[in-house]
């Protein structure tokens, strides 16, 4: 069998499944995204009450904005970005703020590094000390600690999936549940199809660290409430990551609803994080009660 046809990853080849960890091939316009959600978050920060830049580990990549919501005691959400782990910013995503504000909830995007300056191992481990911090300096910007909620897209959707399967009574010595609940968009969440792929080129994953890192590998009982939603128009490994994910977190996990979004390809479903009009934000507040 010629090597264009061989299969590498159930019935797709070597370039299908690079073509199927590429969003891009889907949405060739996809710069002018990040272009209109940069213009947009640069206005956010300019208008917008915020703590910005605010230090909450060792690295000097290990930064995070608050924009806190009016009153006290309010919940929150700790916001992991996406960019293929290599790119993009807590900065790109400030545009995401003010529906969250003006729905009472404080709002918090957070920076951690980019992959090759750091691995994936250590990207899921900021992540988790943001968490961390965020629980603990909670009070300081009016929000209530034990109305932390975690939110991601893309790969910060992956980095929100190991967030959501970390025992944070073990080592981190917080509640176990900590996170009161997980909205992941548009991510991957079992990592060996990538390591197949032409993005192992940069992350560097072997067996180990697929398991490490894949959080449908390390589902657990009395995960937080989960909500897996994804786009009819992304590219169909991804769209079958989250339904395979959301069948296990149904079977093995403590449940979990999925959010199927009509006509919006990969970089839309980023953006209906902004849309309090749109059917993901409005489920978003449902499981936050709000």
């Amino acid at each position: 069998m010629s090597e264009n046809t061989t299969k590498v990853w159930l019935n797709y080849n070597q370039e299908q499944l690079n073509d199927q960890y590429e969003q891009r091939i889907l949405v060739p316009d996809a710069d002018q995204y990040l272009a209109r959600q940069a213009r947009k978050s640069e206005n956010v920060r300019a208008m917008l009450d915020g703590h910005l830049n605010v230090s909450y580990g060792a690295s000097e990549d290990e930064t995070l904005d608050w924009f806190p919501a009016a009153g006290g005691n309010a919940p929150f959400v700790v916001y992991i970005h996406g960019g293929a782990w290599t790119r993009s910013g807590k900065e790109g995503n400030s545009y995401l703020a003010p529906a969250f504000v003006d729905a009472g909830v404080a709002f918090v995007p957070v920076n951690f590094g980019l992959v090759p300056s750091v691995n994936l191992d250590e990207l899921v481990r900021r992540c988790r000390r943001a968490v961390e911090w965020a629980y603990i300096h909670a009070l300081k910007f009016g929000a209530d600690p034990n109305q932390l909620y975690v939110a991601g897209h893309s790969s910060g959707a992956h980095l929100a999936g190991m967030l959501s399967v970390t025992d944070w009574s073990g080592d981190w010595r917080l509640p176990s549940d900590v996170i009161k609940g997980v909205f992941a968009a548009s991510g991957i969440y079992d990592l060996e199809p990538v390591r197949l792929s032409a993005r192992n080129a940069y992350l560097n994953l072997d067996a180990a660290a697929v398991d490490r890192n894949s959080p449908m590998r390390l589902i657990r009982k009395k995960m937080p409430p989960m909500m897996i939603a994804f786009g009819e128009c992304e590219q169909e490994e991804f769209r079958r990551q989250s339904i395979t994910f959301t069948e296990r977190l149904e079977n093995d996990g403590d449940g979990c609803r999925a959010v199927d979004l009509p006509r919006l390809n990969h970089f839309d479903v980023g953006e209906e994080f902004a849309n309090s009009d749109g059917v993901l934000l409005k489920a978003v507040f449902g499981a936050m009660g709000l």
